[in-house]
């Protein structure tokens, strides 16, 4: 298979392709997106192609394909991080070979995992050979925070921003994997945010259930907890690894009450999983019966559902961020729970 195992990325996958047709490549390719993405996998197909014999590159059945994949193209090389960062030794033990003739194929390509975590001075030498390059030198570099490398490295690749799929894209990617009831794949899209990766995984352990499951019970424990107990609740958030995952739940759940506040019935396929605090049915939300409620009632409602949502959607972007993420977490819960 070739390029069309890549779902939602046509027109990163065209210029590709145009740029193989007519012969036009050049000597770095940045490929950026969060891990899941598809940015591997599209940099490998990319690198299958450069070297591919057959009438469709990449073909996937030719001896340079076949090699590509195994790992075993002598063109092909690889640079990943040691410890924590990628080191100017690691550079240095390879630019030799890039300035070899090649001994197969068309290109030697190196493929640069995790870009951004390139030290100073290996970024200055990455640099250095950018400027100069070898005719048949190919780099494609794959990066989760592109807005970290060098300014100098960035201006001389060509971008290529794998954005989120849409809906219909993660069903297309989903019921190409394995056939599922509709109401457990719409959960399983919108938790996975647009992430191919992350949809295929938790698709193959069987995660999502469990995952909403315990974002139910976190959820639970966040609006029934007495006040002074948040703070050991943002630790216990902090700490965990699939924080974004339980955050995506979140939303979930709370859109799902948002759109039955909205619509007056409760067909929102969510709404019951975990009610907040003080709930009120409904058809108390609508009209201005809401103004005046008592403020404990109006912490179930219309005013809540909203102001919880924005809040959990700022939190998502400020997490992505270089930010304190305890102190933007504990900000979350103390809004959630009308304190500031």
């Amino acid at each position: 298979m070739g390029f069309e195992q890549i779902v939602g990325q046509d027109l990163l996958v065209g210029a590709l392709e145009r740029s193989l047709k007519c012969s036009e490549i050049g000597h770095a390719y940045l490929f950026s997106g969060p891990p899941g993405s598809g940015k591997k996998t599209l940099a490998f197909l990319f690198a299958q192609a450069l070297n591919c014999t057959g009438p469709n590159p990449p073909c996937g059945e030719c001896l340079s394909c076949r090699k590509t994949k195994s790992g075993n193209h002598p063109n092909l090389f690889h640079v990943k991080p040691q410890g924590a960062s990628i080191k100017i030794e690691q550079l240095r033990e390879l630019k030799e070979s890039f300035f070899y003739r090649t001994r197969e194929g068309i290109k030697k390509v190196c493929l640069l995992y995790d870009a951004d975590l390139l030290t100073l001075p290996a970024g200055n030498s990455l640099l250095k050979i950018l400027e100069e390059p070898p005719e048949d030198l190919v780099f494609l570099l794959l990066s989760s925070r592109p807005w970290v490398l060098l300014q100098t490295i960035l201006s001389r690749c060509t971008h290529f921003p794998l954005k989120p799929l849409t809906d219909e894209g993660m069903v297309y990617l989903l019921e190409s994997r394995e056939k599922l009831p509709s109401r457990e794949r719409d959960l399983l899209v919108f938790l996975a945010e647009g992430n191919p990766g992350k949809a295929l995984e938790m698709l193959a352990q069987g995660s999502w259930k469990e995952k909403l499951e315990e974002a139910t019970e976190l959820l639970k424990r966040m609006e029934h907890s007495p006040e002074e107990e948040l703070i050991s609740l943002a630790e216990e958030l902090f700490r965990r690894d699939d924080l974004q995952e339980i955050i995506a739940a979140f939303l979930l759940i709370f859109r799902r009450r948002l759109h039955s506040c909205l619509s007056g019935h409760s067909e929102g396929i969510l709404l019951n999983i975990s009610k907040p605090l003080n709930y009120i049915s409904p058809s108390s939300y609508a009209g201005d019966k809401f103004s005046g409620m008592t403020p404990s009632r109006k912490y179930g409602g219309l005013f809540y559902l909203e102001k919880t949502c924005h809040a959990l959607l700022q939190l998502q972007s400020e997490l992505l961020g270089n930010v304190n993420r305890r102190l933007a977490i504990e900000v979350f819960l103390l809004t959630m729970r009308g304190v500031v």
